[in-house]
């Protein structure tokens, strides 16, 4: 299909360059160039064009084929692209990569979406674990169960009583009747110290709230070494690269995930570039003066491939867990599905207005770009009202202070955050997931503005999407599924897993969506100068696509496979190698 490639080997495998060295190639021509082509620049203007050319990692020049052509010399590359479209490298702007790396040695993750498909993956674990050893179940949420419940004692028994069972839903633990008789828990009499135990009219336990420091004690972490890990994430990074990423934020680290990055990037091992979330809930002016000072990194310090973007704090949790924070008590329907007591529960928030204020003034005077988990509009309401304040008496306009998920944005929070600057990314494909689960246990009203992207664009506040990944290596099967095409059809469609389309006014244009996931994600880590358009100058990030995704039927764009992906100008995915990730 495209020109022969050469290629050669590295001390950290087989990895795919452009044939002719840079520094040999006359001033004025490319090392290669990709002509007749459909070119989706995303520039100031929109421009498609033809063809791009390219030199020492960079975009060396857009346009014609017969204008980049004028820049082929004799060492020069030259690829027909026979009409197929070229798009900006995706950048998935939310990752926990490393720990999806770290969990996939620990057990794989198995996508679970009904009590049966629980209770068959109990029954096959069982055949492999030592009897009488823990079984841990990979996460499941509530609002991706069929049932739309949490599973029962007597269900887990029936797909196995010879081993303990931990299942963790919604933070609470459902374990087998072995599980309980572990914890010494058997009635309603029994208690356990710190921990809520739900029993059923016979006084049978349910489940457990709070209970996760004593199942730890018996439930201990296995050791990983590093050098697995490492190989892990090498294998993560190029199925990354297979479905057209070529950047990542890790969203939520520390610095001994960052200094694994420094080491691959040092190696060579990337194929990807790299930006950190420093995740640490600091609770004053003091510990975030003093943790600054340990670390030695702020933002913005590192290199093309490895950089450290925000500072982290979680403000509330989420809606798979029943404490994301609104504007409004839960209600009884909300509280039921999660288990709640209190009937005034309104979400959990971790910070106060005034603490939040103190952390976020102090770490920007010390240099730091600030990011907030926030998924409820009661949190993100908070923060921005602590902004507000802050902003009299330290400028907060340029800092792109970051708010991740808010699923739930209004047009009032979306011009408080243009005011201020204040920048968003947010996941679709839990729209795609938990949008009917909104629907029914929320209400029409939460469902039609949740993951609402239309009103950020609308209100001129970048957003980039992204998946939260943090479990698995499927792209189209994993917690959360990372399949950028998938991201953008949903962007586009607003249609759930069942076809369901919920809050239509908030779909976005392709181009609308696709800056999303390139040029705004770019924009919200500090990088759109260097990445995110294909503009003369900025990095050779790009990806060579199946079909025209501009013009391709909308329900074939979750379908787009790439056919090249290239990072720094050189080739980290070829379609045409048949050989795996």
């Amino acid at each position: 299909m495209f020109a022969q490639i050469r290629k050669f080997d590295c001390s950290v495998g087989i990895v795919l360059f452009f044939c002719g060295i840079v520094s040999e190639l006359p001033a004025e021509t490319a090392s290669v160039i990709l002509k007749n082509g459909k070119v989706i620049t995303l520039d100031d203007q929109s421009r498609i064009t033809q063809a791009i050319a390219i030199r020492g990692g960079r975009i060396l020049t857009v346009g014609s084929d017969a204008d980049v052509m004028q820049l082929k010399g004799e060492q020069t590359n030259v690829i027909s692209l026979d009409g197929k479209t070229v798009i900006p490298g995706l950048i998935e702007s939310h990752v926990h990569a490393y720990r999806a790396a770290r969990g996939e040695l620990l057990q794989p993750h198995q996508e679970l979406n009904s009590i049966a498909e629980i209770q068959n993956w109990i029954r096959a674990k069982a055949k492999e674990v030592p009897q009488g050893r823990w079984i841990v179940v990979p996460r499941t949420d509530i609002t991706r169960l069929k049932e739309r419940r949490h599973p029962t004692p007597e269900e887990l028994d029936e797909a196995c009583k010879t081993h303990p069972i931990r299942l963790t839903v919604a933070r609470k633990d459902v374990l087998n009747t072995l599980g309980f008789q572990t914890l010494g828990i058997h009635n309603d009499q029994d208690r356990l110290a710190n921990v809520r135990i739900l029993f059923d009219q016979a006084g049978k336990p349910l489940m457990l709230e709070g209970a996760g420091a004593a199942l730890r004690k018996l439930i201990p972490q296995q050791a990983v070494p590093t050098e697995n890990v490492r190989e892990a994430l090498k294998r993560l990074h190029a199925i990354y690269n297979s479905v057209g990423i070529t950047s990542i934020l890790e969203r939520g680290s520390g610095v001994a995930e960052y200094r694994e990055y420094e080491l691959m990037n040092q190696q060579k091992e990337l194929t990807v570039r790299m930006t950190m979330t420093i995740r640490q809930q600091l609770r004053s002016a003091t510990a975030v003066k003093e943790f600054t000072e340990k670390l030695g990194l702020v933002t913005g310090d590192g290199d093309d491939w490895v950089r450290v973007g925000p500072l982290k704090i979680s403000v509330d949790g989420g809606i798979h867990w029943g404490n994301t924070r609104l504007s409004e008590p839960y209600g009884e329907k909300r509280r039921q599905f999660y288990k709640l007591q209190d009937a005034n529960y309104r979400g959990d928030l971790f910070y106060s207005r005034e603490l939040m204020e103190t952390v976020f003034e102090e770490a920007q005077k010390l240099g730091w770009q600030m990011c907030c988990h926030a998924t409820g509009d009661g949190s993100v309401n908070e923060i921005l009202s602590a902004l507000e304040n802050v902003n009299q008496r330290l400028p907060m306009k340029g800092r792109r202070f970051c708010i991740t998920h808010a699923y739930f944005p209004t047009k009032k929070s979306v011009k408080r955050s243009k005011q201020l600057g204040v920048c968003y990314d947010t996941q679709t494909y839990l729209f795609y997931r938990d949008a009917d689960a909104i629907n029914q246990i929320y209400g029409p009203d939460w469902v039609d503005r949740f993951m609402g992207l239309k009103t950020f664009v609308d209100g001129g506040v970048p957003i980039a999407i992204n998946s939260d990944h943090m479990n698995g290596f499927d792209p189209d099967h994993s917690m959360n599924a990372f399949n950028p095409f998938l991201a953008l059809y949903i962007a586009v469609s607003r249609k759930d897993i069942q076809g369901n389309v919920y809050g239509p006014y908030q779909k976005l244009t392709r181009e609308q969506a696709l800056r999303c996931m390139t040029s705004d994600a770019a924009y919200i880590s500090f990088e759109e100068k260097v990445k995110g358009t294909l503009e003369p100058g900025k990095f050779a990030d790009l990806v060579v696509l199946d079909r025209d995704y501009l013009k391709c039927p909308e329900n074939e764009i979750k379908h787009i496979k790439p056919l090249l992906t290239l990072v720094d100008g050189k080739i980290v995915y070829d379609a045409s190698k048949k050989s795996e990730p």
